[in-house]
């Protein structure tokens, strides 16, 4: 941003270039950055609020860039005459809005200072080109931002999956096949993930009491459902008595997964105890 600012001052040869950003209460607009050519400076603060100038507002919101050639007679602007335009010598001004997604988001301002004169159709096309990078800055920050959170989230679902002290199987709802495992399902079912994926989860279970997938789905379809208790076979052979619950999930594009926790309930059975 500062690198538009002070790039547009210089290309358009004007003093005072700033970039104002609408707070999300959409009552007052505050400066973001503000650059002045003869200083070659960059400067923040300064506000703008809605209830003070509210033809200025309701020019923005209307969408079309100010073009004020001389900014103390434009209707839109008179009001700041006392309190901005002669406190900065400021005669003429251009105030583009700036849009993300459509809403209004912030104004760039560019303003002369000195003697006041008809801004060029080249310089107010330059003032639009420059709000548009401002517009196409926002969204990129904004795509960006959204990435990192997902990254984030991410990081945050892993973590919470792998570090788990039961073992979880995430499976397709409508096969059963095994889709994800934690450590500690790997650990408990004595195999790998490779090994555990593509499984039906039926197949974990010892002989005569393969606990059905809808059984997880039912039980995650209620508000105070009580775990079942069931029995698994790890690699070895072992039988492990555990308690299940299960959770039906929409993923997108309407896909369901079953997320199956399984706690054992006691020490491994060798084969063929009661």
């Amino acid at each position: 941003m500062r690198q538009l600012t002070a790039a547009t001052g210089r290309m358009l040869d004007v003093e005072r270039v700033s970039l104002w950003g609408l707070t999300a209460q959409r009552q007052s607009l505050e400066c973001i950055d503000l650059y002045e050519l003869s200083r070659n400076r960059h400067s923040v603060g300064g506000t703008l609020q809605a209830a003070r100038y509210p033809e200025y507002f309701q020019a923005l919101n209307r969408g079309e860039p100010i073009v004020a050639d001389d900014a103390m007679k434009h209707p839109s602007t008179q009001a700041f005459t006392e309190d901005y335009l002669l406190m900065n010598g400021i005669s003429a001004l251009i105030n583009s809005p700036v849009h993300v997604n459509g809403e209004l988001q912030g104004v760039l301002c560019i303003e002369r200072v000195g003697p006041h004169s008809a801004w060029t159709s080249l310089q107010r096309l330059l003032a639009h080109a420059v709000a548009n990078l401002v517009s196409l800055a926002l969204v990129q920050h904004q795509v960006l931002q959204i990435e990192e959170d997902l990254r984030d989230a991410n990081s945050l679902r892993l973590a919470l999956f792998a570090g788990a002290r039961d073992a979880i199987l995430i499976s397709d709802a409508r096969t059963g096949h095994i889709l994800d495992a934690n450590p500690q399902a790997e650990k408990l079912f004595g195999r790998q993930l490779q090994q555990l994926l593509g499984l039906l989860q039926s197949e974990l279970h010892s002989a005569g009491d393969g606990l059905d997938l809808r059984q997880l789905l039912t039980l995650g379809h209620t508000n105070d459902a009580e775990a079942v208790r069931s029995t698994v076979v790890n690699g070895d052979g072992h039988i492990v008595p555990v308690e299940i619950t299960g959770h039906e999930v929409e993923l997108e594009k309407g896909r369901r997964i079953v997320h199956g926790v399984f706690r054992p309930l006691a020490v491994l059975k060798e084969p063929g105890e009661s």
